[in-house]
């Protein structure tokens, strides 16, 4: 499992095999057709996070 917390959000994001669960005010789920789908978003999502200015120092 991986997870993405985003406390200046207050959003929170796991990848549990095929499925990218995102908590928020509310809660739902991405679910996809295999764990590889799953892994190519989250780990896009991830990678545009960490470019955001409002993440970085």
């Amino acid at each position: 499992m991986q997870v993405i917390e985003i406390e200046e959000l207050g959003l929170f994001v796991e990848l549990e095999k095929s499925t990218i669960n995102i908590v928020g005010t509310e809660h739902f789920g991405l679910e996809f057709q295999n764990e590889i789908l799953a892994g190519i978003w989250f780990q896009t999502l991830l990678d545009l996070v960490e470019t955001l200015p409002e993440f970085t120092l």
